[in-house]
């Protein structure tokens, strides 16, 4: 297998934890909707992942764009206040920085706030490219923004991976033939994404750092 010269981030749920700000979007989205079909955390935690129209389509159709205007309204509101880095984030981008390996976001999250999220966390100067949801025409799963990002990057799918916590980041990384990580720190668990067949999947940023290293030294400690 090729060494990895290109790594290829979902935003939410793998270098940002996310997880309880966007349940509390969708909770204020859905308690003026929907009123008491949905009032814990772990009632909307399977909505994390595709994009707010797939969500808001399947349940109320003809209010999706409303809902989707509401939702970002209270997330953006609230955003500075409840987004945080995941462990080491910052540490190992820099690792990989430092080894020339190229580095991109690919998120289906609203361009604006993405850059915004990752100013928060003061990691945005880590990027090669930063890619949101506005970027493109056709959210993950499908491939196509991870085509767009390595056509920007003059990177082939061989030398790249797709890191996320989520069974779109994988599906797309397969249709886009590229290797795609796991990460087991957000909420999504491996048996969720199992049967997605991600090729790797670690458990912490150092241990995907670790693991690139590994690939780029033909498989030696």
């Amino acid at each position: 297998m090729a060494s990895v010269q290109t790594v290829l981030f979902d935003f939410d749920g793998t270098l940002a934890d996310t997880n309880h700000l966007i349940a509390q979007s969708y909770l204020h989205v859905f308690e003026k909707y929907l009123p008491g079909r949905f009032q814990t955390e772990e009632s909307v935690r399977h909505f994390n992942g595709p994009s707010l129209e797939e969500v808001f389509s399947e349940l109320l159709p003809e209010k999706t764009d409303e809902m989707v205007a509401t939702y970002r309204e209270f997330n953006h509101e609230k955003h500075d206040d409840l987004i945080q880095e995941f462990p080491c984030v910052e540490e190992v981008l820099g690792k990989l920085k430092k080894s020339d390996i190229r580095l991109a976001v690919v998120s289906t999250k609203n361009s604006f706030i993405l850059k915004r999220g990752l100013e928060v966390l003061n990691i945005q100067n880590y990027f090669d490219l930063i890619l949101g949801g506005t970027d493109y025409q056709k959210v993950k799963p499908d491939p196509e923004a991870l085509h767009l990002a390595m056509t920007k990057l003059s990177s082939s799918p061989a030398e790249t991976i797709m890191v996320g916590d989520n069974p779109q980041d994988i599906e797309a990384a397969n249709r886009a033939k590229v290797r795609g990580i796991f990460v087991e720190w957000s909420h999504k668990t491996l048996a969720e994404v199992k049967p997605y067949k991600p090729y790797q999947t670690v458990k912490s940023m150092v241990e995907l750092q670790e693991w690139i290293t590994l690939q780029n030294n033909g498989g030696r400690e």
